[in-house]
């Protein structure tokens, strides 16, 4: 067995069960045995450790003896972002820059917007303090620290009833000593977040903002995730960990202190298991596309996922490492609707999964799986593993009201909401691929989730991608990539200073700095000395620009990082400035730790009552009714041709293959392939 970066692993034989809770369904892999058992439930989106609790006892009503993993992947960070319910934080920080968080970068989303809206903040400002400190840009202290007027401070938060301090002060990533003083005298009332344990990195306002959202996240992460791992454990788990942004494993309680890296915490695991898919079909540049009930999730795989250092949440920039996902809100819940100019659109908004579709007889909005529905895409018998009751009658009814505005029949108007989302998806996947300077046409698309199936065929003609793949399981891969997932600790530290010139003394001090830090990360997780590796990296800039690229830096040969920055640079933006001085911003330094990998581990038939099919459906495919087979997954043969149309159905999925695609089972792998004709 093989892991993740093709290193040896000693024979192993792991119980490790993946979760991945999603806004609609909770989706569960177990690998016992060299075998995958998949599940899939509704999510309890006010207590979302329920539906994961449910799912543990399913798959393993009995404790094994020895004990298991538990995987999990979650969306409760992010859902407390996008509904706003985080817990009620105050900001401290360097007298006269009290307003940063609202200030922000002097920007505009909408250039000629006569309206410009400014960036959305969390923070209330009567909740915003200062006090007198200051650092220069090198750490030294110009001001010493005065807290005579904290106490006063403490005092009036209490009394305001806020759970959670975020403290950034200037320039504190060259210097903590401030900031672990101010956390040494608040912790003992509110949860505290410094931006030199969150975010040390340069550029105060997205400083500041990764630390508010961490302190916003904390106390209900810290809750959600003290019940899950009591009661996992209560249930025979070993060990709790969590995926993070940035495409690894983390502790519980790291994952406590540093709640905000879980904001990707489920799709990028869906990006590690699109890449284990891809990799088992030879095929190493990859488009992938999640699709889920409520949003779609997209990445750009070429021979390893790519990263990025900054990203944000609903206009709030995050300065942490983590997977380059570009999120859009269309999933298989996207409500559909007309706009005040009577134009149809579809999303942002999402039913979730209460009320859900209007098909599920909860709600009367329509939705993308409405649609589908209408056209014949969707089976009721195969849908959410034949445990979600839907009636397409009731989604004909919820679309009738836009197809009578729009004056188009009822296929006509659900097939236009078809095409609003899809093309939203397929802005989103030129926008990862050829923004990276990469053509979409010489990549393979990889969709899964519980809708990507639906898209797949239509999405590949659009960017004109000539080879796709559906993997076994396509609705429960984020779990599954969670089981192909190390555990990964990556500390950095801002050093501003020249290349190669930077002086020999400073990168060698920093760079034992963050070699310790990812050493206590490994001992937190279990890991022991030695079974990790540490893989140094460098964001550097020509001189004068404002952005950096991430290369990997040799310590002993730090001239060669310069090669792969220009390299790099005239692969993103088609042209280089040799004459140009080269700075290193940021160093990096991240750990490694490979677990086992269910490589050649074989997927059991998914539990879901298929019984019931009928031979063929009436799909209807632009503006076309046509007659297509409908074939279980599981009566495919290897290497023998698929029909083009067809409806490929199994439990937790539907995969819809249009004309002009040949399709064929690879034998080995289990994975559908299709090729142009």
């Amino acid at each position: 067995m093989r892991g993740c970066w093709g290193y040896n692993l000693p024979p192993v034989n792991p119980i490790v069960l993946g979760v991945d809770t999603g806004g609609t369904f909770t989706d569960f892999v177990l690998w016992r045995e060299g075998r995958l058992r998949l599940l899939k439930l509704p999510s309890t989106p006010h207590t979302p450790e329920q539906a994961v609790l449910a799912g543990v006892a399913r798959l393993l009503p009995e404790p094994p003896p020895q004990g298991f993993t538990l995987l999990h992947g979650t969306t409760v960070g992010t859902n407390r972002v996008l509904e706003r319910k985080g817990a009620r934080t105050a900001f401290l920080t360097t007298e006269g820059f009290r307003d940063l968080l609202f200030l922000a970068r002097q920007d505009r989303k909408s250039l000629y917007s006569l309206k410009p809206e400014s960036r959305p903040c969390l923070a209330e400002r009567a909740l915003c303090a200062e006090l007198p400190e200051r650092l220069a840009y090198d750490g030294t202290v110009l001001r010493a620290l005065d807290t005579s007027g904290l106490e006063r401070l403490i005092r009036r938060w209490k009394r305001e009833g806020v759970e959670a301090v975020a403290v950034c002060l200037l320039f504190a990533y060259a210097n903590p000593q401030h900031e672990r003083e101010l956390k040494r005298l608040l912790a003992p009332h509110f949860a505290v977040s410094i931006s030199s344990e969150v975010a040390p990195e340069f550029r105060e306002y997205e400083r500041a903002s990764t630390t508010f959202l961490n302190a916003y996240l904390t106390p209900p992460m810290t809750r959600y995730l003290a019940t899950l791992q009591r009661e996992a454990q209560g249930m025979g788990a070993s060990r709790v960990l969590l995926s993070h942004s940035a495409g690894g494993l983390m502790d519980v309680e790291s994952a406590c202190a540093l709640p905000v890296s879980t904001i990707l915490s489920g799709p990028s695991a869906g990006v590690m298991g699109a890449w284990a898919v891809g990799r088992g079909v030879g095929a190493h540049r990859l488009l992938t596309l999640d699709i889920g009930g409520t949003s779609t999730d997209m990445a750009l795989i070429d021979r390893e996922p790519l990263r990025t250092q900054l990203g944000e949440i609903e206009g709030m920039p995050l300065r942490l490492p983590r997977l380059d996902v570009q999120t859009i809100g269309a999933g298989g819940g996207s409500i559909a609707r007309l706009d005040a100019a009577g134009g149809l659109r579809v999303g942002p908004e999402s039913a979730g999964a209460d009320p859900g579709p209007a098909a599920y007889g909860k709600g009367e909005q329509p939705t993308l799986t409405d649609a589908h529905l209408v056209l014949g895409h969707l089976l009721p018998q195969t849908f959410g593993f034949g445990q979600v009751g839907v009636d397409p009658d009731l989604s004909a009814k919820a679309i009738e009201p836009l197809a009578e505005v729009l004056g188009l029949s009822l296929a006509e108007a659900a097939s236009a909401i078809l095409e609003q989302a899809r093309a939203r998806m397929a802005r989103g996947l030129r926008s990862v691929s050829a923004g990276r300077g990469v053509s979409p046409e010489g990549c393979t698309l990889v969709a899964f989730g519980g809708a990507g199936g639906l898209h797949l065929c239509a999405l590949a003609r659009l960017l004109g991608v000539r080879q796709w793949v559906a993997p076994p399981d396509p609705g429960v891969l984020s779990a599954y990539g969670l089981l192909w997932m190390d555990c990964v600790h990556e500390a950095r530290r801002t050093v501003l200073t020249p290349l190669p010139d930077a002086p020999a003394r400073q990168l060698e001090e920093a760079l034992l700095e963050l070699r310790a830090e990812c050493e206590a990360a490994m001992r937190r997780m279990g890991v022991p000395v030695g079974g990790y590796e540490l893989h140094p990296f460098a964001d550097l800039r020509y001189e004068g620009q404002s952005y950096e690229l991430t290369v990997p830096l040799d310590p002993a040969r730090p001239a060669l990082a310069r090669t792969a920055f220009e390299r790099e640079h005239a692969t993103r933006y088609g042209f280089t400035l040799p004459e140009r001085p080269v700075e290193l911003a940021t160093l990096r330094m991240r750990a490694v730790a490979l677990n086992p990998k269910p490589a050649g581990a074989c997927w059991e038939p998914p539990t879901g009552d298929l019984r019931v099919l009928p031979t063929s459906a009436t799909l209807w495919l632009g503006d076309k009714a046509i007659t297509a087979p409908v074939i279980p997954r599981e009566a495919l043969q290897p290497d023998a041709p698929v029909p083009a149309p067809a409806l490929i159905v199994q439990p937790d999925t539907t995969l819809l293959i249009e004309p002009g695609w040949q399709v064929s089972l690879d034998a080995r792998t289990g994975v559908l392939v299709g090729r142009s004709l």
